[in-house]
């Protein structure tokens, strides 16, 4: 199931970030306290993460914030119902993403365009 957060902010704990290999987008997939069971994000445009507090934070594309607690998980696509059932959906293949220690992501820009406006 895609997670769309009722709320402005959800918390993803146990989470790991997949790549489509097709397009290069990334979602979040992990544990979703809202839903009470497993969930993949829509696009992330944004996330960050820091090791040492074990927290951070993602953005889809559509404005939708999700905390993200806990170490981060290395799923494998193909071990997992719900990522599975993605790339079936989807047409297309998923890789796990390495998360490093600080991890800035890439800004799109649409994003970027948000950012100089304010500025």
């Amino acid at each position: 199931m895609e997670a769309r957060s009722l709320s402005e902010c959800g918390v993803i704990s146990d989470w790991g970030i997949v790549e489509v290999e097709e397009t290069k987008d990334r979602h979040i997939f992990g544990f979703s306290s809202h839903y009470n069971f497993y969930v993949i994000t829509q696009k992330i445009i944004d996330y960050h993460y820091d090791v040492k507090t074990r927290q951070g934070s993602a953005l889809t594309e559509s404005g939708i914030l999700y905390a993200l607690t806990g170490k981060p998980v290395s799923y494998s696509p193909n071990k997992q119902l719900q990522l599975q059932e993605f790339m079936e959906k989807n047409n297309c293949k998923l890789k796990p993403v390495k998360i490093e220690r600080f991890n800035l992501f890439y800004l799109n820009d649409f994003f970027q365009k948000l950012l100089s406006i304010n500025h």
